[in-house]
């Protein structure tokens, strides 16, 4: 089943959506082990047959600076 938890990063409201069973979530074609989204956007994603791989996950596990500065590079305005 696809889960959501909201996060607040630097003060902004962010949605992270992932499966509950282990399986990757789709959106517009791209799968993903799981998304954080603004949560203005508003995104739903679909749970796909496709299995997380549990290496993947230990490698590609990221921080928060991490995300923050993916964000950023995407043009996403994370300071307050």
């Amino acid at each position: 089943m696809i889960k959501t938890e909201q996060l607040t990063i630097n003060n902004k409201q962010f949605t992270k959506t992932y499966s509950d069973a282990g399986f990757m979530v789709e959106r517009d074609g791209v799968q993903y082990s799981e998304a954080i989204d603004q949560s203005e956007f508003g995104r739903t994603y679909t749970e796909t047959d496709i299995p997380v791989e549990a290496e993947a996950t230990t490698e590609t596990d990221l921080t928060v600076s991490d995300t923050l500065e993916m964000l950023s590079e995407m043009g996403v305005d994370t300071d307050d």
